[in-house]
């Protein structure tokens, strides 16, 4: 699946919180690709970044902090 801003968007938006490797893993991209989506709608206040744990999912985000993204309404 192609991550989009739109496709990002309606799946935070359905989910209403995520992990940046929840996100990674859905769109089958990389953490730092999701990190830039997420980064363009906490930019435009849709979305608040929280900080988490390290996921240990196996995405490769798991040795830094992972961060959670709350779609904001």
């Amino acid at each position: 699946m192609t991550m989009t801003l739109t496709a990002a968007k309606a799946y935070l938006m359905d989910r209403r919180r995520a992990t940046l490797c929840d996100i990674a893993r859905h769109f089958e991209s990389t953490p730092d690709a999701a990190r830039q989506v997420m980064q363009h709608w906490v930019a435009k206040g849709r979305v608040t970044l929280l900080q988490g744990k390290a996921c240990k999912a196996g995405c490769s985000c798991a040795s830094r902090s992972d961060d959670v993204y709350e779609w904001v309404t």
